[in-house]
């Protein structure tokens, strides 16, 4: 299967630089609606059968011109939600979120017991995104269309993908950047795509 996984688009708590992360969460601004709409060539060229979005508003948001193009319904899953920032919440001062990053450090690197602003580890947030993943996989879907967010794409990508390659190193996706793997989750995933690198 081949899963086309897409961060939505620009927020009024990405402008602020606010961790933002409990659903419905932030709406997108006009530029970001301009993102959602601009992409959507792009991905319709990659012939989808399937379109999964969080619970999150901006990710329905950013699939709804897609959604619309297609005639499909996004699917609505909690699993694909953001990282929960737990008591880092709604603060965007850099300590708060230097501490996020901290912890997904963590977590990649060999400490997923560690806790998110004492709430959800790495393995608990791991696993939620494995769970919908195995039920677009089940559904027989050949090319789905996710999206998500940026800290949690990039969790699962590192600890899912294999190919990384040095190009990917420092690149982060911005707002409706994509990253694209093929494979499953029995027999591991190939990246093919991280924002603008292709492997």
């Amino acid at each position: 299967m081949r899963l086309i996984m897409v961060r939505h688009g620009e927020t009024y708590a990405n402008q602020k630089h606010i961790l933002d992360t409990e659903p419905p969460g932030s709406v997108l601004t006009e530029t970001g609606w301009t993102q959602a709409n601009n992409v959507v060539e792009k991905l319709v060229s990659y012939q989808p059968d399937s379109i999964w979005v969080s619970n999150a508003t901006r990710t329905a948001q950013t699939a709804t011109p897609l959604a619309t193009r297609l005639g499909m319904e996004p699917l609505v899953r909690e699993g694909l939600r953001e990282i929960a920032a737990g008591s880092l919440e709604g603060l965007g001062d850099d300590a708060s979120i230097g501490a996020f990053i901290s912890v997904v450090k963590d977590w990649v690197s060999g400490k997923p017991e560690t806790r998110m602003g004492g709430g959800v580890n790495g393995y608990e947030t791991l696993q939620r995104f494995d769970n919908v993943v195995a039920e677009i996989e089940a559904t027989g879907a050949d090319n789905a269309v996710v999206f998500s967010h940026g800290a949690m794409l990039a969790y699962w990508v590192w600890m899912r993908g294999r190919g990384r390659v040095p190009a990917m190193r420092g690149v982060k996706l911005n707002n409706t950047d994509m990253t694209i793997l093929e494979g499953s989750l029995t027999h591991g995933y190939e990246i093919r795509r991280w924002a603008h690198v292709v492997v």
